[in-house]
């Protein structure tokens, strides 16, 4: 692949992706496809619904397997092009350049390549990927309650931002519920997240070299 197609297939599969994120994290959080902030994101995600008559929806209707399912699908698609692109210069991955640990785990697939080895890797980068989207949605959050703490006004998008990180932080707030005006939830919360990708990671060179 040269550059600028490299560049246009990663962009396309992260665009795809984060799309697909987000429409698992609107359905995990209870927001109803009628409301209008999240209307566009089902239209664009139309394919989650397809994919809903192979893998059921559980959790009450709040966990989307079919989402999940694709996100691994275009992960899967990704180290696919990560590969290929490797054949000529793996500094060219696009917009959407993947973290070193993920680009050194599918390096790694590269030089040793197995059918177990190439699920793991996807298995395991995607819940990295999902893991470090927590940490910016918990983020967003904290910045969306100094906003509101100034202003009494909220863009409806800032506020779904809001929202998607509710189910996140909610366990944590039953561990340290707010006292008074301070939520500490959200940075606890936001640590043990870091710490959970820590021993992944870790975890994760462990096993693909056994």
């Amino acid at each position: 692949m040269t550059p600028i197609i490299s560049g246009i297939f990663d962009i396309v599969v992260g665009c795809a992706m984060l799309l697909i994120f987000l429409r698992f994290m609107v359905q995990f959080t209870g927001i109803e496809r009628k409301e209008p902030q999240v209307t566009f994101l089902y239209q664009l995600t139309q394919v989650v619904d397809v994919f809903a008559r192979i893998f059921p929806t559980v959790g009450g209707g709040r966990v989307s397997l079919s989402a999940v399912a694709l996100l691994f699908l275009l992960r899967l698609i990704f180290i696919w092009g990560v590969l290929d692109i490797m054949k000529i210069d793996s500094q060219y991955i696009g917009f959407f350049n993947s973290t070193e640990y993920n680009m050194a785990m599918i390096d790694y697939l590269n030089r040793y390549f197995s059918p177990y080895m190439l699920f793991f890797v996807a298995g395991i980068t995607l819940v990295l990927d999902f893991l470090r989207l927590s940490q910016l949605l918990i983020m967003a959050s904290f910045v969306i309650s100094w906003i509101v703490f100034f202003s009494d006004k909220l863009h409806p998008a800032l506020a779904l931002l809001g929202n998607l990180s509710e189910p996140i932080i909610a366990p944590f707030r039953k561990i340290i519920p707010p006292v008074g005006m301070f939520d500490l939830a959200p940075m606890i919360g936001f640590f043990l997240i870091i710490l959970l990708e820590t021993i992944i990671q870790t975890l994760g060179i462990y096993l693909i070299k056994l």
